[in-house]
Order: structure tokens, then C-alpha cells, then sequence
């Protein structure tokens, strides 16, 4: 009888250890109005109308959980009070909405301040729906080496303390976008 459980435990846990493939859906046309976020290994390429139907939810959300900074998992808002953080919400907001700006290009390799005057001031709102974008394969991943569009890539899950996070690889195991990284769970309880 143990060593049923035993066997069963291990199949369990290694079923629970692989990684779910994610085809990426190629879009009819090409992304005109792009957002561009890179990395070390990838560049990962989505329409600005992803993001814009995203902060139009979020605005709804903060209004009726009275701009609390729990509303987001970004370890950026995770310090902002109620006050600064619809503060902080609205411009981000008006500087999406105003066409004029095309500043939509972020690296990890650069700093960028949370109250910037350019388009800065979106990432935190970008790394927050980049996981959701990934797993439904709905943004376009690039190799920065080989400079090779990648049709599919892995989904892996992360424990970490009781939390599940989402990391994404690609084929090669070159890693494309780690959730925890840009959580707050990790460092706070709720």
C-alpha cells in the first residue's frame, strides 16, 4: 500500500512539473500601433490596443476599490497610498489615450522612473498584463540572437511561498518573462 502511495505521489508530482507549450496566435495584420518590451534574450512585440482595453478595466476596478494599490500585483505600486496611486493611474491613463505619444518601447536593461514625464510611466501597467498576453499567446516573441519570430514557447509553473507564478521559456530554455519578478506577493502579505 506505501508503495502505491509513493508511486501514485510521484507520478503526480511529475505531471504537475511539466510545461504547457503556448502556440502563438499570429495576428491578421500587422501590429501597426506597437508596444515593445524587451529583455535579455527576447523582444516581445503587442498592440497598444491590449493595454488601452486593459487600463479602461483598471479604471472602473481602482474607482470601486477606492484607488487601492492592491488592485495591482506590481511591486512599483505596492508602496503608493490611495491618493498617488489614482494619481499615479490617471496620468499614466491620459498618456496612453493621447495619440500623439509613440513612446511605447521598454527594456529591462533600462531604468525607468515611476512618475515619468514619457512613456515610462506605463510599465508597471505593461509588466502587469505581459504574463496574461503570454500565456494566451497574443503578442509576438522575438529571439534577440537569432532575430527568429518563435511560433511557440513553454509555460512553467514557479512556487513560491504557497504562490504560483508563471514563467515563460523559450524552446531553447532561454527564459522570455518571469512573473515573480515584477510581483509583490513575493515580498508582502496580504
Amino acid at each position: 500500500m506505501k508503495a502505491l502511495f509513493l508511486l501514485l505521489a510521484g507520478v503526480v508530482l511529475s505531471l504537475s512539473g511539466m510545461a504547457q507549450v503556448i502556440k502563438v496566435r499570429q495576428p491578421l495584420e500587422p501590429i501597426a500601433d506597437s508596444i515593445v518590451y524587451q529583455t535579455e534574450n527576447v523582444i516581445l512585440i503587442f498592440d497598444r490596443s491590449h493595454l488601452r482595453d486593459y487600463m479602461v478595466t483598471m479604471d472602473t476596478t481602482l474607482r470601486n476599490a477606492k484607488y487601492s494599490n492592491r488592485v495591482f500585483n506590481s511591486v512599483q505600486l505596492s508602496r503608493l497610498n490611495a491618493i498617488d496611486m489614482g494619481n499615479h493611474f490617471l496620468k499614466a491613463y491620459c498618456y496612453l489615450e493621447d495619440s500623439t505619444n509613440k513612446d511605447f518601447n521598454y527594456s529591462t536593461g533600462k531604468m525607468n522612473m515611476l512618475w515619468a514625464e514619457d512613456g515610462g510611466i506605463m510599465l508597471p501597467y505593461v509588466e502587469e498584463i505581459l504574463p496574461d498576453l503570454l500565456a494566451a499567446g497574443s503578442l509576438r516573441v522575438i529571439d534577440r540572437m537569432t532575430k527568429a519570430v518563435q511560433p511557440i514557447y513553454k509555460m512553467i509553473a514557479e512556487p513560491i511561498q504557497g504562490n504560483n507564478y508563471r514563467v515563460f521559456r523559450m524552446n531553447s530554455g532561454k527564459e522570455i518573462f518571469r512573473e515573480s519578478t515584477f510581483r509583490v506577493e513575493q515580498l508582502t502579505k496580504r
